[in-house]
């Protein structure tokens, strides 16, 4: 590989070779890639072997003398010039800078690695084979805590993002925590866009930045049911006073600091990685940190692999959902549709949820919305928590449901 190849250059080899030469922790977290074979200048490679084979030994970097004593004890030839480079070696200031270009290095070198050596996959293998090779690094983002963080509990509540209903809240100790994975099942029409609307309007309140993904609704009509939700009106007073409504949703993010982007994916053909893109992408654009994701619905999202049972396929789909919720340090909602003979009955779990069991262990919270057929002339729904990941499940309440205006909210009886 040459200079220059995909703007990976000397200079940066320059800070790179800095950080491993002096930054212990920076090494131990990014031994995993961290490889001789990075480099194109063949002293560098030679003397960052000679420091990794020291941190495999004895699990630290060594100091600069004892680091200059091997070389000139070693066969390689030219030790004058990198003896030289361990005495002008310098601590890195901006190590993030570096985290991110080594991250992206390794990424890049693995799929051009697929490139070279890609012979006779089909065109669903080779493009799998490159998204695997794409998330290579992403597990060393990932922030780490300890038992000896005096912080944690002060700020348990700075990590959580409440839902629309209180009663909920009170369960979760004050809401959802970053990271969580949120599923509301429920019928067909039984309203999880209606409540998926609810949860973006609750948190535009809350000052959040929101990516709306719908697969099935289209992004002009879940722009619509939020305007209804945030105006309180229905479709024809929607229609009546366009100009007002839009004035009033604009004031609403303007004076709560909130963003709320919606995004079609493609059934079917987009991918957990699609959307995490996106996600970054308005994170850059925005220069402001993604809080809540919102997909309706999950299931449509394309599994990795290759599965001949969609059991498995939606296992795998689930576990990618919490995934991005993980990864994105976001409260990822989403819904499920579950089984017919559910239609009619006030208690919707777990075990509803249609032909994948396995799909319900990655979630946190698992909320069914039930109706009988008198809930429904009343409008009512049942809120049921068939999952609370650390709290206490299996408990119901009552929630006023208006289709008309987008609102699903608790009686204040």
């Amino acid at each position: 590989m040459e200079y220059g190849a995909h703007d990976f250059g000397p200079d940066f080899e320059k800070y790179v070779l800095n950080a491993i030469i002096t930054d212990s922790s920076f090494v131990a977290r990014f031994r995993s890639i961290i490889s001789p074979d990075t480099f194109i200048s063949e002293n560098n490679g030679y003397l960052v072997q000679a420091i990794l084979d020291y941190f495999d030994e004895y699990n630290n970097i060594p100091s600069k003398e004892v680091l200059t004593e091997r070389i000139r004890h070693g066969l390689y030839r030219d030790k004058g010039d990198i003896t030289q480079r361990i005495a002008d070696a310098v601590p890195v200031q901006d190590i993030d800078y570096i985290r991110d270009r080594l991250l992206s290095w390794t990424k890049w070198t693995a799929i051009e690695r697929i490139l070279q050596s890609h012979n006779g996959d089909s065109p669903r293998e080779f493009a799998d084979r490159i998204t695997r090779a794409a998330r290579m690094g992403d597990d060393l983002l990932f922030k780490r805590t300890s038992l000896n963080d005096d912080d944690l509990l002060s700020t348990v509540n700075e990590h959580r993002v409440k839902t629309p209903w209180n009663w909920l809240n009170d369960q979760l100790s004050g809401g959802l925590e970053i990271g969580d994975l949120a599923v509301i099942l429920t019928v067909i029409s039984g309203g999880k866009t209606t409540a998926l609307v609810n949860i973006a309007r609750h948190a535009i309140n809350l000052g959040q930045f929101v990516i709306y993904f719908t697969f099935e609704d289209g992004e002009r009509k879940i722009k619509r049911r939020l305007m209804q939700s945030i105006c309180n009106a229905t479709i024809s007073e929607l229609a009546n006073n366009k100009e007002q409504m839009s004035r009033q949703c604009k004031r609403l993010l303007a004076k709560r600091n909130s963003i709320c982007e919606i995004h079609g994916l493609q059934s079917r053909r987009s991918t957990i990685d699609d959307a995490v893109s996106f996600i970054k992408f308005l994170e850059n654009e925005y220069e402001r940190k993604v809080n809540i994701v919102i997909t309706d619905y999950a299931d449509r999202f394309r599994p990795h692999g290759h599965y001949t049972e969609p059991r498995h396929a939606l296992r795998e789909i689930f576990e990618d959902c919490k995934w991005l919720a993980t990864q994105m340090n976001v409260v990822h909602w989403t819904a499920r549709q579950v089984n017919k003979t559910m239609v009619g009955k006030t208690t919707i779990s777990t075990n509803s949820a249609g032909e994948s069991w396995g799909s319900m262990e990655s979630p946190d919270l698992v909320l069914g919305l039930g109706k009988t057929l008198s809930d429904e002339v009343v409008g009512q729904l049942t809120l049921y928590t068939a999952k609370v990941r650390d709290a206490k499940d299996h408990q119901t309440q009552s929630l006023v449901a208006d289709f008309e205006r987008q609102r699903i909210y608790e009686s204040e009886t």
